[in-house]
């Protein structure tokens, strides 16, 4: 295998050259420094990451770190989406992800600072929250990006959706359209994510004059099985709401699995409304009426602001954005009149 030295003889220049030409040192002319790169990639040479990372004082990583709520971690459709858009723009600059996984033995001593910090990544992006306060991780100057997560700190940024403002609309434009009974199938309540939808649906209830029913607002774990379990609760009260809001597709997937197979009809007999427009979304039968994130934008953005705290260790300016969500009307809810 090939090293810097072959690099350096082949191309006739120093070792220090061809160091400098890597690392894009201004003093090494336009000449000299393709011909190194041609020599690199004709001897194929890949210098080690820890060398590169003495010179550049960057390990060229970004740690990623997702709670395995439920069992279902990364399985998780909508993160997916967002984490392979993040991972498209941050690879093109030449960054790798480290999925931090949760602390079990023989590392469960470490706190995740401890971790983040050994691992010396450049930054961190957080789709969900850790166990633990992040404070010293924005305290260290490590730069973080929460997606639906609001990390603080001068090196820190967020990107989410209007989440509250999208249901709290939802409820309004159901209420037009002649629906009076609501449910809501909330997700982990410790999200703030899932704390603004319920939120939202509360608000838009007061807006139209309606009292929220107990007995319909259920925990949908913002997974299928969850969503499941919220519709066969529904199917068990003496009365049933005309529309079950669920805080995410893969929870409405599972309520109309549960109401299937009790034989209730959707939309015939209660309605089902998603949030995230998940591919499968659209595949279901019947086809669900969501609210749709711009997950391909989040994933973009995250990776824009990540990039700007890694390149610029004195940003002091906040680095928050809320995005507008749309509703996408499908087969899962009767016609709707749409503002």
């Amino acid at each position: 295998m090939a090293n810097i030295k072959d690099v350096a003889k082949r191309a006739g220049v120093s070792v220090t050259a061809v160091s400098r030409a890597l690392n894009n040192y201004p003093d090494i002319s336009a000449e000299t420094k393709s011909r190194i790169l041609k020599v690199i990639e004709e001897l194929h040479y890949y210098p080690k990451a820890s060398a590169r990372h003495l010179v550049t004082n960057k390990s060229n990583t970004i740690g990623v770190f997702y709670p395995n709520l439920d069992g279902q971690g990364l399985k998780q459709p909508f993160i997916g989406h967002i984490l392979n858009e993040f991972r498209t723009w941050v690879g093109e600059q030449g960054y790798d992800l480290l999925i931090f996984g949760n602390t079990q033995a023989p590392f469960d001593r470490f706190s995740f600072f401890d971790r983040v910090k050994y691992r010396d990544v450049d930054g961190v992006l957080l789709l969900g929250t850790p166990d633990e306060p992040i404070n010293q991780l924005a305290e260290a100057s490590v730069p973080l990006v929460g997606v639906d997560h609001p990390a603080q700190g001068t090196r820190c940024g967020s990107i989410t959706s209007d989440n509250r403002r999208a249901v709290y609309d939802l409820v309004k434009v159901l209420y037009d359209s002649g629906y009076r009974r609501f449910g809501f199938a909330h997700g982990p309540l410790e999200l703030p994510v899932a704390m603004e939808r319920l939120q939202g649906f509360y608000g838009g209830l007061t807006a139209v004059g309606i009292t929220p029913i107990t007995d319909w607002i259920v925990d949908g774990t913002f997974t299928m099985e969850g969503g499941q379990k919220a519709g066969d609760a529904i199917l068990k009260c003496s009365e049933r709401p005309d529309v079950l809001i669920c805080a995410a597709d893969i929870s409405a997937i599972g309520v109309m699995q549960s109401f299937h197979r009790a034989g209730v009809s959707v939309p015939d007999e209660i309605s089902v409304v998603g949030f995230d427009d998940i591919d499968a979304a659209s595949y279901v039968y019947p086809q669900l009426t969501t609210i749709r994130q711009n997950k391909e934008e989040m994933g973009r953005k995250a990776a824009q602001i990540m990039l700007e705290l890694i390149n610029s260790e004195d940003h002091n300016t906040p680095m928050h954005y809320v995005l507008p969500t749309d509703l996408v009307v499908r087969q899962s809810t009767r016609p709707l009149v749409l503002p």
